[in-house]
């Protein structure tokens, strides 16, 4: 259940429910999407509600869960899990998994659009939610060891499942890369953006063949947008940024074939961001992208593991530049890296790895 994301999410359905299918559950997911539309795919019953506000997601999840009166139910937010703490206690008999796939109560302070006596609330609100998981949930999920670390605080050990990569979604590297750039995901001043394209202006000046690939959409929760295209026409780089808009999850990795390097430039005073270990780090590497990345806990100790690209202060436009110069002046180098991060996804960073761990948790809950 997830009150955020709609149902073809790549972690939840690409990864979770399709492994727990192929091992012969009956899995559904539920989330936002078309209104009231439900359908199966690859052996997965999809649930969808309109996305009409959140008290009203919430209440919609929540009903369509009920509704199919599921053994076990797995929470994918801090909101279908409140549902899911209900149907616990209405049916003692019920599995109860919490899945944290983010820091969700640093998330709600995160939130600068918001007054901070909001976020405070919603802070303390999903708190409580999580310290009620970790004494009635059956399982509790992370995605890396820094996040776990609040609920080892409260008694309980977390499963890690890591945002590893399927191997077979992994496009074949092309052999001719182009001085290209690739982003992937929210465009937003807290994932640097801003400082990206401050950065971009002397690159694109010493090379002026260098193009960004953004394969996502503008965060609703900042203003960025504007600044963004009066950027770019103010400083001539009209022919260096390219907006693709939101991908399916297969065509996203088809759009970064052809780039040098992926971009990951998080800014450290989101806790959540900062703890984080992001999908798009791994699907970088597996794509054969040398990555350039924030210099953050969860992210630089797999960089350095796979020797797969360059860490950077992501506040300094001078720094990200400086590394954007080595990535494009030494495109052999850069390619090197590419193929050093490609196999160490192959080797140790792939979701059959991250499986394991979801199907043995699943196995155990069977007994």
């Amino acid at each position: 259940m997830t009150t955020s994301h709609p149902v073809r999410y790549s972690r939840f359905f690409d990864r979770e429910a399709v492994s727990l299918a192929r091992a012969g559950y009956d899995v559904r997911i539920i989330g936002v999407g078309l209104p009231d539309e439900t359908r199966s795919e690859s052996g997965i019953k999809l649930i969808s509600v309109p996305r009409q506000g959140k008290p009203r997601v919430i209440a919609d999840v929540a009903k369509a869960a009920e509704r199919e009166s599921c053994e076990v139910y797995q929470c994918l937010d801090p909101w279908t899990l409140r549902a899911g703490l209900e149907f616990k206690r209405r049916r003692p008999q019920t599995r109860l998994v919490y899945e944290s796939s983010e820091w969700f109560p640093r998330m709600r302070l995160d939130r600068k659009d918001q007054p901070l006596p909001v976020r405070w609330l919603a802070w303390l609100a999903v708190t409580r939610l999580e310290s009620a998981a970790c004494r009635s949930a059956d399982a509790i999920i992370e995605t890396n060891h820094t996040r776990a670390g609040r609920f080892l605080q409260r008694g309980r050990t977390p499963v890690l499942v890591p945002n590893y990569p399927p191997l077979e979604m992994l496009p074949q590297p092309s052999d001719e890369r182009r001085p290209w750039l690739a982003w992937t995901g929210l465009v937003s001043r807290p994932r640097g953006f801003d400082r990206l394209l401050q950065a971009l202006v002397p690159v694109a000046r010493r090379f002026p063949e260098v193009r960004l690939r953004v394969i996502g959409g503008f965060d609703p929760h900042d203003d960025i947008e504007t600044w963004v295209r009066e950027f770019i026409r103010t400083h001539g780089l009209e022919a260096n940024v390219e907006f693709r808009g939101s991908l399916p999850y297969q065509a996203m990795f088809d759009a970064l074939r052809p780039c040098l390097a992926g971009l990951i430039l998080f800014q450290p005073e989101r806790g959540n961001d900062y703890t984080g270990q992001p999908n798009k780090l791994f699907e970088f590497m597996g794509s054969g992208l040398a990555v350039i990345a924030s210099d953050f806990p969860e992210i630089a100790p797999v960089v350095v593991d796979a020797g797969s690209g360059w860490l950077v202060d992501p506040r300094s436009p001078d720094v990200i530049a400086a590394a954007l110069t080595a990535a494009l002046a030494d495109p052999a180098e850069c390619r090197a890296r590419g193929e050093a991060g490609r196999r160490a996804v192959a080797n140790r960073y792939h979701w059959g790895i991250a499986e394991r761990a979801l199907l043995d948790l699943y196995a155990g809950l069977d007994r």
